[in-house]
This record gives structure tokens, C-alpha cells and sequence, in this order.
């Protein structure tokens, strides 16, 4: 029964998942660096793991084995099984990334949220096996019915741009390098405004994020809702019924104020950004 093919292939098992064991615990103590293992490597050989673990068992049955061996196997199956009971839908849904887009040594990446949580969408960039994720992140709340129809890294320019549709439209324009993007402030002016050319915002599942060079303010566009928020202020537009909006200034206190839709053009970035410097200037 030693020499049987069944009983050759049972060991290896157990050889190939303790051998596994050094192996994922220099890859956990990699991934608590802040990298990420390229196409989910540590996944699938943890998931490989607990797989050995469960089926050497029944494939051992009616096999003559040492004891050593009958209680190793018998052991490694409930250690396997019962963690895998938890860790597997983990690995499965949570623990992996997956890569929506590429441009050259830039990904875009997410990594699904808990029960209903969207999806975590940001910025990495490949360093052979790994990924090293870049603190810059994007609002997708697609729930991986999306449709990344561009993705863009200007490392001349400084920053990061991208339109996505399918299950919510969203487009953005961030800065990766402050200085450049700073320095390039004519031309980011211009991408911004034909990103939003591209895909208008301002209406149901509809998101966008934009940062303008040369201050650094921020606008940000959710469905009816757009929030406009510089070094000072933060300040909000919201469509109301019918066509009007409700412009909200919040400076050392809160103030409302009613306002004809077409008061603030098209509402684009760019009108949206006069708009609020008129009223802070009082010029409206």
C-alpha cells in the first residue's frame, strides 16, 4: 500500500502544504508593508492550503498509513476545515484585488467591501511581483458593473484621470505630483473641462471628482449634489424640485440660499468654481 500511486500522492499533500506554511508567512509579513501580491498570489496559495488539507483525508481512506500519519491527516483536516469555513469566502470576495485598468506601470485597482460596502477603487503602481498602492484613490460605487473607458497617468503633467459608465458614470482628474501638477495649470485647467465635456454630471448615479491646479480647491459632483471645498470654505449646491437649487455656505456658520438653475450655467467645474468666488467676493 506504501508503494501505491494513491499513497505517494497523499503525502505530497501533506509535504506540498507544509512546505506552504513558511512560504505564506513571508508572504503575510511582505503584504504588512503595504504591498500586494500581483494576481492575488497569496490568495491562491492560501486557498490552495486549505484545499490540501480537506481532500488528503478522504483520499487516504482505506489506505494502510502509520499512526503518525492517520492523526496528522485527521488533524490537518478539522484545522483546515473549519477555519475555511470563514477564510475562504474571505479570500474569495474581500481578501482579492482586481485590476479594472492599465497604463504602463500604473494600475487601477479595487478590492470589494464587506456585505454591501462598495468597492475600494485606487491607484497602484507594479513593482514585479507587487503591487504598491499610492494613497490616491476614486469613488466608484459600481458594485463591479462598471466600465473603465479611460484611464490615464500623465507622470509629465502629475496626475491621474479616467471616465467610467455601466453602473454609475464617474470621472475624475487628481493630482499624483502637487508641483508638477501645479506647474502645468493651463493644461490640467483643459483637461478638466473636456473630461466633463465628456461625460456631463449632475444627475442620478452620476460622480466626479476634480481638483483645480492652481489653489488646490476641490469639487466634488454626487448625482443632484455637487460640494465645492477650498482652503476655507465648504460649500454645497443642491438641486431641488422643480428648477431650482439650494446653495449652502458654510463659513463660521451655515447659510442657505435659493437660486434659479441656470444661475450657475451649466454647471460645469469650471462655472460652478466662479460662481462661489463671486458670492465670497459678494458679487451675487
Amino acid at each position: 500500500m506504501k508503494t501505491s500511486l494513491r499513497y505517494k500522492i497523499v503525502l505530497w499533500m501533506v509535504w506540498v502544504q507544509l512546505a506552504l506554511l513558511p512560504i505564506i508567512y513571508i508572504m503575510l509579513a511582505v503584504t504588512n508593508n503595504g504591498l500586494i501580491w500581483r494576481w492575488n498570489l497569496l490568495n491562491w496559495l492560501m486557498v490552495g492550503g486549505y484545499i490540501l488539507g480537506l481532500l488528503a483525508l478522504p483520499l487516504s481512506r482505506g489506505l494502510e498509513k502509520p499512526k503518525l500519519l492517520k492523526w496528522w491527516l485527521r488533524i490537518d483536516f478539522w484545522l483546515s476545515a473549519i477555519p475555511a469555513i470563514l477564510v475562504l469566502p474571505l479570500l474569495f470576495y474581500v481578501g482579492r484585488h482586481n485590476i479594472d485598468a492599465e497604463d504602463g506601470d500604473y494600475v487601477l485597482y479595487h478590492t470589494r467591501g464587506l456585505m454591501m460596502a462598495a468597492p475600494h477603487y485606487a491607484l497602484g503602481k507594479k513593482e514585479g511581483l507587487f503591487i504598491r498602492p499610492m494613497a490616491k484613490s476614486v469613488r466608484i460605487n459600481d458594485y463591479d458593473n462598471g466600465k473603465m473607458d479611460c484611464f490615464k497617468v500623465d507622470t509629465l503633467r502629475g496626475c491621474f484621470y479616467g471616465l467610467n459608465s455601466g453602473g454609475a458614470q464617474v470621472s475624475w482628474v487628481l493630482p499624483l505630483d502637487s508641483i508638477k501638477y501645479h506647474q502645468y495649470a493651463e493644461d490640467i485647467t483643459e483637461l478638466i473641462d473636456s473630461i466633463y465635456q465628456a461625460q456631463p454630471l449632475f444627475r442620478d448615479y452620476y460622480h466626479g471628482t476634480f481638483v483645480f491646479p492652481d489653489n488646490f480647491a476641490e469639487i466634488n459632483y454626487d448625482s443632484y449634489s455637487i460640494n465645492y471645498e477650498d482652503s476655507i470654505n465648504y460649500n454645497t449646491i443642491d438641486r431641488l424640485d422643480g428648477d431650482s437649487l439650494r446653495v449652502t455656505i458654510i463659513n463660521n456658520g451655515i447659510i442657505e440660499l435659493p437660486y434659479p438653475i441656470d444661475s450657475v450655467g451649466n454647471l460645469t467645474p469650471k462655472e460652478v468654481r466662479t460662481f462661489f468666488e463671486k458670492l465670497k467676493g459678494g458679487k451675487q
